[in-house]
């Protein structure tokens, strides 16, 4: 269940941030005489799993069987053998070489912050070109590389020096207009494919404009009589006597050069699997149309796996090559020089490009598909043979083992101990619970686990939840009346989940923080009353208690003088006031730790008081409206978390930034460093820091050891002392 506010707009704006990230390098050193003894080596900071594996799509380079895609990419041949790849959840274009290296060669890992047009559109040399959902791409006999830009309704092109331009359209404008590349428009272009001759013919994925535009080399764009179908689902293909093939349904139809349209195979209405002639063959979901050098038609089809159909002239169709077990769908098919077919495909938990050769055999290019959901409850067990889904907040208990959160079903939290095995604990609800929100959790002194509300009713509570070690449950606090409804651009809104953070001291007091600007203190006896902030009033102002101001709350965490820390400025788009970390002392007087509440969340290290932060990302928050709940990453990649945040005993912060991947540390001398992971790209590579990390949600920190969650996992960060 994902809890809104009670306004909801009518689409979602998926936007992500990608900026540069630096490295803290840390040393300590020995009591030896420093005239007689060598220095001793620098101790290393290194990044290890704890529990579980991570699995998945994600964003990372290198050798291919350890590459990860945002979803199944579009694909296309280079003249060289390349393999091009459009990384649509990526905003990238990546290169497959044939010595086995996966790398970026144009466009960027995300787009920026912002949801003008400027921060998802730009062109220049390779990396420094920026793209928004790329989907589709093919490369002419001159090594030039044309990509459908879709959400900025443009088509782009790579030359062969790597300097991206555009090709035909106007950015952020959706038309249909013919002639000159300095006066055509395009509307979301979504297939692309050349014919013989290197005219370039354009598939848009709108109803309004569902024909196909044709560009010719000298860039000259008209619309066909031919059309998509189904715009946002059909594809087609266009062979060297210029008939066009397009999918429709789950039937082939073509378009002769002189505009006539005539059925080739299948049938529309009804799917199926079946090999035949024109009336009696079946297809399933048709996702790619590709034709060979001796002209022949091949479509990738998707029913429950992914399959190679051939499709003679008469319509006849058979199948040609069937997917490794686990398969559940495609995106892409070309044709290599040899016959071979190269596929993108998807089991639903992770991508890779296989190819199919005609003799049968069948080989993983790049990727790693991972094994198909576990039925049931995740297993427990050591180490990595433990299995978590998308977990999300992580408390530290006083015997140094780790509450996790979130990830499968509300009558569970799971537990690891300070040695790696994972186990459950049962969950007992009290009567017709309101459903919990497990983006914030803490344990307490006694081992009591503390957790919100949240729920789809208007009408239903705001509520703190106590479990005791037994797992017992019960009602610590209804505190409804202190979330006040949300007031902005003279609207005014309803919460569904009005706690984002909660904290608990040893002696049972929590602490939790109200999306409506609040900051609120429960006793062990469930009395409430407000820390700081005014319930509704939303600001940045710091001072003594009711005087301070707070934007959207996020997490927090309790330091051992008892000062709060808390995220502040989750949806900065919506409110207008940046991320920033607070700080709330047990009188309650407030200050700013970091961040700059006067500009757009970003990522930019350097002294806290200049430093931005990235605290929770477009998936969770939209203009508009609030989406709060949708606290991992979707199957496209995309984030939709939150970030978190832990203090250690010499006062130092760490917080995790799931939109660009990264773990952030703000030292008790003010200076704020990237410590783990590097800015967009998602995965997980251990070893010495920085590494790579996909989406660090919750995070915990004892003596020497940082805990943090990930995609399917929970990691270790071993420090220097």
């Amino acid at each position: 269940m994902t809890p809104l506010l009670q306004q909801r707009p009518p689409s979602r704006a998926w936007l992500t941030f990608l900026l540069g990230a630096s490295v803290l390098a840390t040393s300590c050193g020995s009591g030896s005489d420093p005239e007689t003894a060598a220095p001793p080596p620098a101790a290393q900071a290194s990044l290890s799993l704890l529990a579980g594996t991570t699995s998945g799509s994600g964003y990372l380079d290198g050798l291919a069987a350890d590459a990860l895609f945002a979803g199944p990419p579009a694909l296309a041949l280079s003249p060289a053998g390349d393999l091009l790849m459009a990384d649509t959840g990526n905003h990238a274009i990546r290169k497959l070489t044939a010595s086995g290296i996966v790398s970026t060669v144009a466009g960027d890992k995300s787009p920026e912050p912002s949801p003008s047009i400027q921060g998802q559109y730009a062109d220049g040399p390779g990396t420094a070109a920026r793209f928004y959902y790329p989907s589709a791409i093919v490369s002419d006999a001159a090594g030039n590389t044309y990509i459908a830009d879709t959400a900025n309704h443009l088509v782009r092109k790579i030359d062969n020096t790597g300097a991206v331009s555009t090709f035909a359209g106007k950015p952020g404008v959706c038309g249909n207009t013919d002639g000159t590349p300095q006066n055509s428009t395009v509307c979301a272009p979504q297939v692309l494919k050349l014919d013989i001759a290197g005219n370039l013919y354009v598939g848009q994925g709108s109803y309004t404009y569902p024909k196909i535009r044709r560009i010719t080399p000298a860039g000259l764009m008209s619309t066909l009589g031919a059309a998509l179908p189904i715009p946002e689902r059909s594809s087609f293909a266009v062979d060297t006597s210029g008939t066009i093939y397009v999918t429709d349904g789950s039937s082939i139809k073509k378009y002769a050069p002189t505009g006539e349209l005539t059925h080739v195979s299948g049938d529309t209405d009804i799917q199926g699997t079946t090999d035949g002639d024109a009336t009696t063959a079946r297809f399933g979901i048709l996702k790619d149309l590709a034709i060979d050098a001796a002209n022949e038609l091949y479509a990738l089809d998707g029913l429950g796996s992914a399959t190679i159909r051939h499709i003679a002239k008469n319509g006849t169709a058979s199948t040609v090559a069937t997917t490794a077990p686990g398969a559940l769908g495609g995106t892409s098919l070309v044709i290599d020089r040899n016959g071979d077919f190269i596929a993108s495909l998807s089991n639903g938990l992770s991508t890779w490009i296989q190819k199919y050769q005609r003799d049968g055999a069948r080989t993983i290019l790049a990727g790693k598909p991972t094994p198909p959901d576990i039925e049931g409850p995740p297993p427990d067990g050591p180490g990595v043979d433990a299995r978590f889904r998308a977990p999300l907040a992580l408390a530290l208990a006083k015997s140094g083992s780790l509450y996790v959160s979130g990830g499968y079903d509300v009558s569970r939290i799971r537990i690891v101990n300070p040695d790696g095995v994972t186990k459950t604990r049962a969950l007992q609800w009290p009567a017709h619970p309101e459903d919990p929100s497990w983006r914030a959790m803490a344990v307490d002194g006694q081992d009591n686990i503390y957790v919100a509300s949240t729920t789809s009713k208007r009408e239903s509570p705001h509520l703190i939840y106590r479990f005791n070690p037994a797992g017992q449950g019960a009602v610590l606090a209804d505190v409804s009346t202190w979330i006040a409804p949300f007031v902005s651009g003279g609207r005014t809104y309803s919460y569904f989940a009005g706690i984002n953070g909660i904290a608990a001291d040893d002696a049972g007091n929590v602490y939790a923080t109200g999306v409506n600007g609040v900051v609120l203190k429960i006793t062990a006896a469930g009395s409430v009353s407000v820390l700081a902030g005014s319930p509704g009033t939303l600001g940045h102002v710091d001072g003594p208690g009711g005087n301070a101001r707070f934007a959207i709350l996020g997490n927090m965490a309790l330091d051992r003088g008892g000062n709060l820390y808390v995220v502040d400025g989750l949806n900065d788009a919506f409110t207008g006031i940046g991320p920033t970390i607070r700080k709330i002392t047990p009188a309650g007087m407030v200050s700013t730790v970091a961040g700059r509440a006067d500009l757009p969340a970003g990522l930019e290290d350097g002294p806290a008081t200049n430093a931005r932060f990235a605290v929770a990302s477009y998936g969770s928050y939209t203009a508009g409206g609030v989406y709060l709940g949708q606290d991992f990453g979707s199957s496209h990649g995309e984030n939709g978390a939150t970030a978190s945040l832990t203090v250690d005993a010499r006062g130092h912060l760490y917080l995790t930034d799931p939109v660009n991947s990264v773990i952030r540390k703000i030292s008790a001398e003010g200076q704020v460093t990237t410590l783990v992971g590097q800015a967009g790209q998602r995965g997980f590579v251990g070893g010495d820091l920085p590494g790579v990390v996909h989406t660090p949600v919750g995070i915990a920190v004892r003596d020497s050891k940082l805990y943090f969650t990930t995609r399917n996992a929970v990691a270790q960060v071993s420090l220097p002392q």
